[in-house]
């Protein structure tokens, strides 16, 4: 049922992409800003895709972590989380292939625990919400805590100013609720960030309305009122700038430009 190329890939190198992405994923990490330290509080999971699809967003992520002080390090070699898998094993009846990614997933994710403790790191922090989706799942039998990015952010984030009427959408997170009994990711500290910044006035949109259906995604580009829209999701962020791309001049933002430009006054 499963990617087994894929499967190689991460065992090989820790990517899904594999070993020929390596060298230029590491080149483009240190692109960023991302810090690489011999021992850190925190270490960074940044996810296979994320850094190359939200490489503006992930340059300000580097930039709000080092001005509010976080101590942390990328791992030497990140493992993917096997997030895809989930994608897959979520449509077999039988409950079989949830097994399967589950002792997969766990293998993986060792591989970065094993380098979290011999850099001394107490806690792991992950940049995207598919990776948190593994973890959450997991998190009984995980012998460090790791949190999804917003949740860090809320305890380290006192505030900033910035003059912005926006729509706020969190997403729905239908494949995270699917594995995870119906929970959702800490959506409240996502909020907590936002409402810190002094003249940001949010129009909270549905996210009970998925941007990946088309339907639904009318609906929801239906109820934006602002030209800008914040969002905590990379996915969502493709799939509404998707949806918005023939309807004017609109710009969908992620959480850590907006917290970025409201200490830094950079603007956006």
């Amino acid at each position: 049922m499963f990617d087994q190329q894929m499967i190689a890939n991460i065992r090989e190198s820790g990517l899904a992409q594999g070993a020929a992405e390596v060298e230029a994923r590491n080149k483009l990490l240190g692109d960023i800003g991302f810090r690489v330290a011999n021992g850190a509080e925190y270490a960074l999971i940044t996810s296979c895709f994320l850094p190359s699809l939200v490489t503006q967003d992930a340059r300000c992520f580097a930039r709000l972590l080092d001005h509010l002080g976080v101590d942390y390090t990328l791992l030497p070699t990140e493992y993917c989380c096997g997030n895809l898998l989930y994608r897959q094993a979520l449509k077999d009846k039988t409950g079989e292939a949830l097994k399967e990614a589950d002792a997969l997933a766990g293998e993986f994710l060792e591989n970065n625990f094993g380098q979290a403790r011999e850099l001394g790191v107490r806690k792991l922090f992950s940049y995207c919400v598919g990776c948190d989706q593994v973890y959450r799942r997991l998190r009984d039998s995980l012998p460090l805590e790791v949190m999804w990015y917003p949740t860090l952010l809320a305890q380290v984030f006192e505030g900033g100013k910035l003059e912005l009427e926006a729509d706020y959408y969190a997403g729905c997170h239908y494949f995270y609720r699917q594995a995870n009994s119906n929970s959702l990711p800490d959506l409240d500290s996502a909020l907590t960030v936002l409402q810190r910044i002094e003249g940001l006035k949010l129009n909270q949109l549905n996210h009970r309305l998925c941007c990946t259906r088309p339907q639904q995604a009318e609906a929801l580009v239906a109820g934006i009122k602002n030209h800008t829209i914040i969002t905590v999701c990379a996915s969502c962020k493709m799939f509404l700038e998707q949806a918005l791309k023939d309807k004017g001049d609109y710009r969908v933002l992620m959480l850590p430009e907006v917290a970025w430009a409201s200490v830094s006054g950079e603007g956006l």
